[in-house]
């Protein structure tokens, strides 16, 4: 077996606001795949709300792909085309948030619960690697994920 599992994420959403990047509205879809891959196995995930932001998206495709991972001792390399996602972690934002009760200039941190929900997911494994990935770009598996979040919307 490989030394190691592969997990690429993805979240969007369909905002109808009036403006792009308006406030997203109770009936807009949003959706989040992830995909796992260790040697030959693989396992697509995908699940769908209404009136969600992409970056919530973005966040709980992290959440739902590492909390079906069940072994903790493989390295994982969990994939994104969110910089949200990827930044937090990679240079590890959420210290300060965390350290200032889950505040960024005074102001509640955005997806504070989200955040802390994929912290408690990242604590669980012994080696877990953030990488970026250009979106909507030549990557298969980004394109993949992307694809199945599509299809999650087509069909709410």
């Amino acid at each position: 077996m490989p030394d190691t599992i592969e997990l690429y994420t993805d979240g969007g959403n369909r905002n109808t606001g009036v403006n792009k990047g308006g406030s997203v509205r109770p009936t807009d879809k949003s959706a989040w795949a992830a995909l796992l891959r260790y040697g030959d196995h693989e396992k697509m995930l995908s699940g769908g709300e209404f009136g969600r932001t992409n970056n919530y998206m973005e966040i709980m495709a992290a959440i739902q792909g590492l909390t079906a991972i069940k072994r903790t001792d493989i390295p994982v390399n969990l994939y994104s085309d969110s910089a949200y996602v990827i930044n937090t972690m990679q240079q590890q934002w959420y210290v300060k948030w965390r350290a200032n009760g889950w505040r960024k200039q005074g102001k509640p941190v955005k997806n504070s619960e989200l955040w802390q929900q994929l912290l408690a997911q990242v604590d669980r494994f012994d080696n877990l690697t953030f990488n970026k990935v250009k979106g909507h770009a030549n990557n298969r598996d980004n394109n993949r994920v992307d694809a199945a979040l599509n299809e999650t919307m087509d069909k709410m």
